[in-house]
């Protein structure tokens, strides 16, 4: 009996990698303010803002900053410091809003304008729900160009979209760099000795007890794990890896407005679909040779199994061979946990729901992660 461990992005926040797309966001605007504050303070010594500043005088005599990303417009009476009492309270866009709106910002309902609209979207949606999945995020923003047959709005979603991938996996190399412990009890659960209480398999296909670690990530953290004889895909690829290019983008072809998107005949409109992108390396298919060599068990560690992977998704869980599904969940500080989030996800990428009644298994029987 073979198993297939899904590794998503909980995997490396349990090893206190902080790479979820929320720690990216906050980065991203907190450098953006230190970019920002540290102009000033060359403004303060020099007389003037230096150059390559991106910061232009106004016809009304104030100052603007205008980058790829945003434009606001300000005057320098500036003069708070950053306390900690406000580095504390505040993270990310919160408090790049909160220091640029002391600058006594022209219009304060409109101060900051996106030049990246996506950007300005994922910021929003993260602010609202301290959460936010941006492939998620990029699929609907996808739907709604289409919806609203704007021609050349899908060419500025893909460039915005584009920019926030570049800016991302720069993001993910520094936070690669930091080191790692291995986990003596994730180890033990990754390789626990087999169950067969939710099989319906015969025994006649059981061949070998192979290991397929199949990593979401663009980090190898399962290399703490993975044992030279098992086999490891990143499926999305890896860092600094040209022979296995980043895969950022969206992968729900059973969506019933997929099919819209294709019969719009328009190229432009599947730039960033995961299946299409698959084609470019093995990966793919050495993932079905996997699971189409002998029955398997998949168990879940870190992946929230949301619709941005629900096509391939879809394909190891309703597959003649799969035999059950184990959840291994986040247990929060207090005390309550994700697994009801991930069976809601998990439910979505079954299109036969009486297979995964029969699959997977009850909470009773699943675990933390740690």
């Amino acid at each position: 009996m073979n198993r297939v461990i899904l590794i998503g992005n909980g995997f490396d926040l349990a090893h206190e990698l902080k790479t979820s797309y929320t720690d990216f966001i906050d980065d991203f605007w907190e450098k953006k303010l230190d970019s920002f504050i540290e102009t000033l303070r060359k403004k303060n010594r020099l007389g003037i803002f230096p150059e390559n500043s991106r910061i232009s005088q106004t016809a009304e005599g104030n100052y603007r900053y205008n980058d790829n990303d945003i434009m606001f417009d300000f005057n320098d009476t500036y003069s708070n410091t950053l306390t900690d009492d406000i580095l504390d309270k505040y993270l990310g866009y919160k408090l790049f809003y909160y220091v640029i709106t002391q600058f006594h910002l022209i219009e304060h309902s409109k101060s900051i304008l996106f030049n990246n609209s996506f950007l300005g979207t994922i910021t929003e949606k993260e602010q609202l729900q301290n959460w936010v999945d941006i492939e998620e995020e990029y699929y609907l923003a996808l739907i709604k160009c289409l919806e609203d047959k704007t021609e050349n709005e899908i060419d500025h979603l893909n460039k915005d979209f584009l920019s926030i991938q570049t800016y991302l996996v720069e993001y993910i190399k520094k936070q690669a760099t930091t080191k790692i412990m291995k986990s003596s009890e994730i180890k033990e659960k990754i390789y626990e000795i087999k169950f067969y209480e939710n099989s319906f398999k015969t025994t006649e296909k059981q061949t070998s007890d192979d290991f397929l670690f199949l990593n979401f990530n663009y980090t190898n953290t399962e290399k703490l794990y993975a044992s030279p004889e098992n086999k490891v895909i990143h499926i999305h690829g890896e860092l600094d890896n040209p022979k296995n290019p980043i895969i950022f983008g969206y992968g729900d072809e059973i969506d019933n407005k997929y099919k819209l998107i294709e019969e719009k005949n328009d190229n432009r409109y599947l730039e960033n679909v995961k299946s299409i992108k698959y084609s470019e390396t093995r990966n793919y298919r050495e993932f079905l040779n996997f699971i189409n060599s002998d029955y398997y068990q998949v168990y879940i560690m870190g992946h929230s199994c949301g619709i941005s992977d629900r096509t391939l998704l879809n394909t190891l869980f309703e597959d003649d061979n799969c035999t059950l599904i184990k959840i291994f969940y986040h247990k929060r500080e207090d005390g309550t946990d994700n697994y009801s989030d991930i069976v809601r996800n998990i439910s979505r990428n079954f299109t036969k729901k009486t297979l995964m009644r029969e699959r997977l298994i009850p909470k009773e029987n699943s675990e933390p992660l740690l």
